[in-house]
């Protein structure tokens, strides 16, 4: 009689396991989907979090070693966006792209001359920066 107690639970337990691995399985098929939002949603709130920091930069207080650094991480966090965005995205991706090495280029020009009409021009670069990642922006908003 013990036999018969026995089968129960081992079909029991068989048809938790496979129920288990089943889930497990379907998990793993959403997983990579999710993870690949995950991992953009992670990106864009990284390139947000840069791009405040590079608007609210102290300029005079900084100088232009600050100004670099924030500028780098910028285009660090846009590389790891654009390397987890979908196609959807990329026209935006690659627009902020443009404008941060637009930044670039008149960060370059600044040297070290800290000149009003200098300023002014990683300003205006700073401001085409921002507008563009709006644009990004509105591609997170699943996120």
């Amino acid at each position: 009689m013990s036999t018969i107690e026995r089968r129960p639970r081992t079909r029991s337990r068989s048809l938790a396991i496979v129920v288990s691995l089943g889930v497990l399985a379907l998990g793993a098929c959403g997983s990579d989907e999710e993870s690949a939002q995950d991992q953009y949603c992670e990106a864009g709130a990284d390139l947000q979090s840069s791009l405040a920091s590079l608007v609210d930069l102290d300029l005079i207080a900084t100088g232009t070693d600050g100004l670099k650094d924030a500028v780098d991480q910028v285009s660090d966090d846009v590389d790891a966006l654009r390397d987890s965005a979908s196609a959807a995205a990329a026209d935006d991706v690659d627009a902020l792209e443009t404008a941060i090495d637009a930044l670039e280029e008149s960060i370059s020009a600044l040297g070290d001359d800290l000149s009003s009409a200098n300023a002014s021009a990683v300003g205006e670069s700073i401001s085409e920066v921002s507008a563009a990642a709006q644009a990004v922006a509105s591609t997170l908003s699943d996120c």
